[in-house]
């Protein structure tokens, strides 16, 4: 018997004509950037995870690393960060020049464990980063209270949990921003990369759209 390492069939499979049907209609108009698909994109997956704003983006990583920016993330500022995480978590804190400040996880759940945070916080301390990791949400009420009480900002990486819930409220809604990845092997893959952030506060949405459009003149890495 003839078992591949990896396939994709089995969910793209069902749905191969919808899926070629929607190319053709992107190829058709010859809008590859921008454009209506991506506005109803981003209506649809702002409504999936009940937040009132979203911005798509090209990859995960560019949706923390823009996330950071539309914060007034800089140099001489910490983030608080798991230390079980993807690199890219880190990598988009040390792309804006701020140091990622390592918490230990819950073992139970192997996501950042909120009792350990305090510990971490000094006055440098301008955010939390938490991550949703194997589809398992993190304590977000206990966050959001140490975010609170300290005043900091969070950021919720949700690429391993869309459609997760943390006490009946979907993650990918609790951050000030929230950043995810469409990668091919991600809960929610798409064809290619991809990914998106996700807000509640109108104000910090269109900060982040004027941040990635400003991302996307500039550079040949970051694409909407």
């Amino acid at each position: 018997m003839n078992i591949p390492f990896l396939s994709f069939a089995p969910q793209h499979d069902p749905i191969r004509e919808e899926v070629l049907a929607a190319i053709a209609g992107v190829y058709d108009k010859q809008w590859y950037v921008l454009g209506d698909q991506v506005k109803a994109f981003e209506a649809a997956y702002a409504a999936f995870n009940e937040v009132n704003h979203c911005v798509g983006v090209a990859n995960g990583l560019d949706a923390l690393h823009l996330a950071l920016l539309a914060l007034n993330v800089g140099p001489g500022d910490e983030v608080l960060v798991p230390s079980n995480t993807y690199i890219a978590t880190w990598l988009a804190i040390s792309f804006v020049g701020a140091t990622p400040v390592a918490v230990e996880p819950n073992t139970a759940t192997y996501n950042i464990d909120p009792r350990r945070m305090e510990a971490a916080i000094t006055p440098k301390t301008k955010g939390i980063m938490s991550v949703h990791l194997y589809g398992q949400a993190c304590e977000m009420t206990a966050i959001m209270e140490v975010a609170q009480r300290y005043g900091l900002w969070v950021v919720e990486d949700n690429a391993q949990a869309q459609g997760a819930a943390w006490q009946g409220q979907m993650t990918g809604s609790f951050g000030h921003v929230n950043g995810t990845s469409f990668y091919p092997g991600k809960n929610l893959g798409a064809l290619g990369d991809a990914g998106a952030v996700t807000t509640n506060d109108e104000i910090l949405g269109a900060k982040f759209a004027r941040c990635a459009i400003t991302a996307l003149s500039k550079s040949t890495t970051t694409r909407l």
